[in-house]
This record gives structure tokens, C-alpha cells and sequence, in this order.
């Protein structure tokens, strides 16, 4: 019994740690890439050349006159504009791979905790994960405890990954700064 009340609550837990890697992909992402060399990273680097080429040249655009200087500028301007549009290609390449890390990251959290805890939840359906003493609480309330499967005057392991869930949730909610004040929310 108690190795099921901690196996579901650490689930709860796993599944609120792992939202604050979620929300940080783009991080994930740049590390992936500038550490792992596979095509993405190839890819991602050859953008970010790319990106820095052009504002070069945007930058000497810029500083060139379209009237004195015409033959230079448009020089420059047909070379900015052929570059921008093989960032526009890269930029789409790019963006491919970040969806596939970030699907990747979203499939591997999903069957690390949510698919677990689905078949902690379906094979567990009729264990108690704890008992209640008797007559602690009333008859329609030990019936919701114990539902769907579990034996009357426990709590069912769908009530205990429900009330884990929620309360892994309002901590998670507590310690995370409110984006609005910087202050905790509560």
C-alpha cells in the first residue's frame, strides 16, 4: 500500500518538475544544438551565420547612400536580399527540427508520467492505497473515496493521484513567481 501512495504522489510531483522544463524548450533547444552535433545542430548554427551576415549587410546598406554611391547599394541589395531568402529557408528548416525536439520533449514527459500513471491507476483499481478509520468521515464520502473499485472505508488509487495531482499543482502554483508582480502567488 504505501509503496503505491508514494509511487502516484512522486508522478504528481515528476509531472509539476518536469512543466518547468517544458517552459524551458528554447533553452533545451540551444543546448541541444550547440552540444549534439547531428543536422539539426548543423542547421541551427548555419542560421544563426546566416542571420548575422545579414544584418551585415543590412548594417552596410545602411551606411551606403542609394545616390551617390548606387552601384554599391544595389550590389548590396541584391546580395541582401538573396541571403534573406536562404534565412527564410533556414529560418522554416530550423523551426521543423525545434518542433520535432519539442515533440519529442512533450511524447517522452507524457509516457514518463501521464501513461504511468494511467497504468498505475488501471492496475491498482481495486487495492486501497490507505484505510480511513472507521466512521471518520460520512457514508457518501467513503463511497467517493473509494471509487470506482476499491474496497469500501479506503481511498482508491484515482482519488489519491487526483488529490496528489491538485495539491502538486497549488505547490508548484505557490513557489513559482507570478509573471504579473514577481511576487509568490497566493
Amino acid at each position: 500500500m504505501s509503496h503505491l501512495l508514494i509511487a502516484v504522489l512522486l508522478l504528481a510531483i515528476g509531472w509539476q518538475v518536469t512543466s518547468i522544463l517544458v517552459s524551458l524548450t528554447p533553452t533545451i533547444w540551444e543546448c541541444y544544438t550547440r552540444i549534439i552535433h547531428t543536422r539539426a545542430s548543423a542547421d541551427a548554427a548555419k542560421f544563426r551565420r546566416q542571420q548575422i551576415e545579414v544584418l551585415r549587410i543590412r548594417k552596410e546598406m545602411a551606411t551606403t547612400s542609394s545616390q551617390d554611391e548606387f552601384a554599391k547599394w544595389a550590389k548590396l541589395r541584391r546580395e541582401h536580399d538573396r541571403k534573406a531568402a536562404e534565412l527564410e529557408k533556414l529560418s522554416e528548416i530550423v523551426a521543423a527540427h525545434k518542433t520535432r525536439v519539442s515533440q519529442a520533449i512533450s511524447t517522452t514527459r507524457w509516457l514518463l508520467f501521464s501513461a504511468l500513471g494511467f497504468f498505475i491507476q488501471f492496475w491498482h483499481r481495486k487495492e486501497p492505497v490507505f484505510w480511513l478509520p472507521n466512521g471518520w468521515v460520512p457514508d457518501y464520502v467513503e463511497w467517493g473515496l473509494c471509487f470506482p473499485q476499491a474496497p469500501r472505508g479506503s481511498v482508491s488509487v484515482n482519488v489519491w493521484s487526483a488529490c496528489s495531482a491538485a495539491a502538486a499543482g497549488l505547490v508548484s502554483a505557490w513557489l513559482r513567481p507570478s509573471r504579473s508582480t514577481g511576487n509568490r502567488v497566493v
